[in-house]
């Protein structure tokens, strides 16, 4: 997806209170790579960038050394932004060309990213490329068990990174990315060393198509047994799920295949997060929509629903259309019994 000048791409950087979300910053900001690059940290945390600092340009901005932009959220986010994009604009810092926002260790992603894909006039400037979490695995078992906003952070995110991975055992590292997956299926899970820097990809990429497409196929490899045929329209429902043990959290992967009627999807759509929306913490999907070759890239969080992007091709002959719920109290059944319901609805309504 290309991008005009002045719509600038946000990374969103959460985790939990001394997860690492500042020296992962601290690490991933050294050099070139980051040039073009403005961070917004909320005024409360610690920035953790002081060794990297080589002048102030007011009470709030600090410029990087390496030319990156440096500023603290006084206030309102949404102020913040257009601050920010003002001042770019009048050549009071340099011309950055995207964003990374580290939110306080106790945040809940989704009123950041409403405020992203809401507001009008922050999204005609700005658009969420993704969403990162820092995961620290000495206190992850502690943080899940105790404390909502974790959870909020992990099933937000498009990418995980295992922080202070070389303090505990390979073993605990592998249970911890299983108990990720199945928190969030469709997340990208990495585990970084103590001294490993190669984290611009992590923060900068645009999602790749075919990345989102394995880790949305690999989905279906949960464990069996949701789910049956959508009765006579054809619709192979098949699902699979894994629960979260702590918790009533569950991840499903939905396919059908049938290409699915856009009016219709998203009418029914809007009508299940309107309901569920609290419920609904994370849906990500690929679907074939009927009469187009491109498939389309769905992304929701709660009752947010980001802009459709439609790719230029599918990777290969499989086209059917895939959806990862992660929900909290809604069982996957429950979703296509309404999808079923809303369809045939439809169709008497019409026939």
């Amino acid at each position: 997806m290309s991008l005009a000048y002045d719509v600038v791409p946000v990374t969103l950087v959460t985790g939990f209170l001394g997860s690492g979300k500042s020296t992962l910053l601290a690490d991933a900001l050294h050099g070139d790579a980051a040039r073009d690059t403005a961070v917004l940290v909320n005024e409360f945390g610690a920035v953790g960038l002081d060794h990297l600092l080589m002048g102030e340009i007011d009470a709030q901005t600090v410029l990087l050394d390496n030319g990156c932009v440096c500023c603290s959220i006084r206030g309102e986010l949404k102020d913040a932004l257009a601050a920010l994009f003002s001042r770019r604009a009048r050549g009071e810092v340099p011309p950055f060309t995207r964003v990374v926002l580290e939110t306080t260790g106790l945040a809940t992603p989704a009123p950041i990213i409403a405020t992203l894909l809401a507001d009008p006039v922050i999204r005609s400037h700005y658009v969420l490329n993704a969403t990162v979490t820092v995961v620290d695995a000495l206190h992850a078992a502690g943080q899940r068990s105790r404390h909502p906003e974790w959870l909020a952070q992990v099933t937000a995110a498009d990418r995980i990174l295992i922080s202070k991975a070389d303090l505990v055992t390979a073993s605990v590292i592998d249970e911890l990315k299983a108990a990720l997956g199945s928190l969030n299926p469709a997340a990208r899970i990495v585990a970084r060393e103590a001294h490993a820097h190669a984290l611009g990809d992590l923060l900068f990429a645009p999602a790749s198509a075919q990345a989102l497409i394995t880790r949305i196929g690999a989905s279906s490899g949960l464990a069996h047994g949701i789910g049956s045929g959508l009765g006579d329209k054809g619709l192979a429902h098949r699902a699979a799920s894994a629960r979260d043990d702590s918790a009533s959290i569950t991840a499903a992967c939905i396919g059908i295949d049938e290409p699915i009627d856009w009016q219709a999807f998203t009418l029914w759509f809007s009508m299940l997060l309107n309901r569920h929306g609290d419920k609904i913490l994370r849906v990500k999907g690929l679907l074939a929509i009927d009469g187009s070759d491109q498939p389309a890239v769905l992304h929701a969080v709660q009752h947010l629903v980001h802009p459709i992007l439609h790719l230029d091709a599918w990777p290969d002959d499989a086209r059917e259309s895939k959806l990862v719920f992660i929900t909290d109290g809604l069982a996957a059944d429950r979703i296509e019994a309404s999808y079923r319901s809303f369809c045939t609805a439809l169709e008497d309504a019409v026939g």
